[in-house]
């Protein structure tokens, strides 16, 4: 299987990375009102078409060119049903069609550019990493020159990346909550600074230190139950792969009693994320919207109402009317039956290289990306730029699992054996 080296990336690779990287780092794709994906995009899609157009080695298979006619097929199809059906209007119809696309293909780059040996696997990874962290530091620096001054960290991030850009509040202690869509991604990124053994990123301890707790506390002030829940899972799987059991145990027999210990103190903040009345107005939300989406799917539950369709009684987003907390509910809605096994399928594809595996990771990789599939019950995370860098994240960690790309610990411990 061949595999690049570093020396050897074309600038068409280099500008893959700092596209994923731009995807997973902004947001809305904003800042203070300039649209940077657009050109961003633009120009590696125009620098990838001269780059086939010149290395005829490197031409799309016709598998390729029937995956890829065959999926622009689907969303004209489903995009003209909700048109001359009346379903809905033009500009959310665009609007979904562009979230699904770039889902799509982002991800599918990310493998054609790993399986070519144009990147290695790690080189997918890095980039949406990076982003990560620099979304996070980010945020947790704005937050932090908000507090002498007493300026709203909401409206400061807002003015820089768009109003529609976080989910923000009260928390305990005079906390602030600012959650992007994109926070979800710092808990896979967790597992993957956490075990380089599988994701062939190396960072030195006090590099790891410092990354692990902006990610921590970046998913802190999100104040979502889910991203609590996901990276308690990341750093669990992370240690148990890397066999580090002692410094697993030892921290379950540190933070337990610890936990204990200071309930009283941490209660307020337990007792808001899960207890509180903004949680349960949250979940009555959530169970309005299962039963409008469910009678919608009733009228046509074979072909779906089509791209950019809502529930006139339910709307969550004025701006992106069809995005709804239960994705998968309004993803049936709007795709119905056939529609949705196509998805699924386009879905078990992706984890075609983790099915083949065999390696330790497996059954823990196995669970992330199921978690990654399920977080669309809890909010519209899978369908956008930030998705298809995360679904291209997973699929190189597949692929680098099993080609066993990453040397395992005891190889690394063994160079010989390495370069043998």
């Amino acid at each position: 299987m061949p595999v690049a080296t570093p020396s050897s990336k074309p600038l068409v690779a280099l500008l893959l990375q700092f596209m994923l990287m731009v995807a997973v780092c902004l947001p809305t794709g904003s800042i203070f009102g300039l649209n940077v994906k657009i050109p961003v995009f633009s120009l590696f899609f125009l620098a990838f078409a001269f780059y086939l157009a010149t290395h005829s080695s490197k031409w799309l298979r016709s598998s390729e060119l029937i995956f890829l006619g065959c999926f622009s097929a689907g969303l004209s199809f489903w995009a003209l049903i909700a048109i001359f059906h009346g379903q809905s209007e033009t500009t959310q119809v665009f609007l979904q069609l562009k979230d699904l696309a770039s889902t799509v293909l982002i991800a599918w780059l990310c493998i054609f550019f790993v399986r070519r040996g144009l990147l290695q696997p790690q080189d997918i990874i890095k980039p949406v990493v990076y982003g990560t962290l620099a979304l996070a530091a980010m945020k947790l620096l704005l937050i932090a020159v908000t507090i002498g001054p007493h300026i709203d960290p909401i409206q400061l991030l807002s003015s820089v990346f768009g109003e529609d850009a976080l989910v923000g509040g009260s928390m305990a202690f005079g906390l602030t909550r600012v959650e992007f869509s994109s926070d979800i991604i710092g808990s896979f990124a967790l597992f993957v600074i956490l075990c380089p053994t599988v994701s062939g990123i190396h960072f030195g301890r006090l590099t790891t230190f410092c990354a692990v707790a902006i990610l921590l506390a970046s998913g802190l002030l999100a104040f979502a139950r889910y991203i609590w829940f996901l990276e308690f899972v990341a750093m669990v799987a992370a240690l148990i792969v890397e066999r580090r059991l002692k410094l697993l145990l030892v921290a379950v027999v540190v933070i337990a009693p610890l936990t204990i210990g200071y309930y009283e103190a941490l209660e307020p903040l337990v007792e808001a994320r899960f207890f509180s009345d903004q949680v349960s107005d949250s979940d009555l939300i959530r169970i309005e919207q299962f039963k409008a989406l469910s009678d919608a799917i009733k009228t046509r539950p074979l072909i779906g109402k089509g791209l950019g369709t809502h529930v006139h009684e339910v709307i969550r987003n004025q701006q992106n009317k069809y995005s709804y907390e239960l994705q998968w509910i309004s993803l049936s809605m709007q795709f119905g039956l056939l529609g949705i096994c196509g998805i699924l399928l386009l879905i078990v594809a992706s984890a075609r290289d983790l099915f083949r595996a065999h390696h330790p990771a497996k059954p823990w990789l196995t669970a992330l990306f199921a978690l990654w599939l399920l977080s669309g019950w809890t909010n519209p995370h899978l369908t956008s730029s930030f998705a298809g860098a995360t679904f291209g994240m997973f699929m190189a960690l597949f692929y680098a699992i099993r080609f066993h790309s990453s040397p395992r610990r005891d190889d690394l411990a063994n160079p010989v054996k390495v370069a043998t």
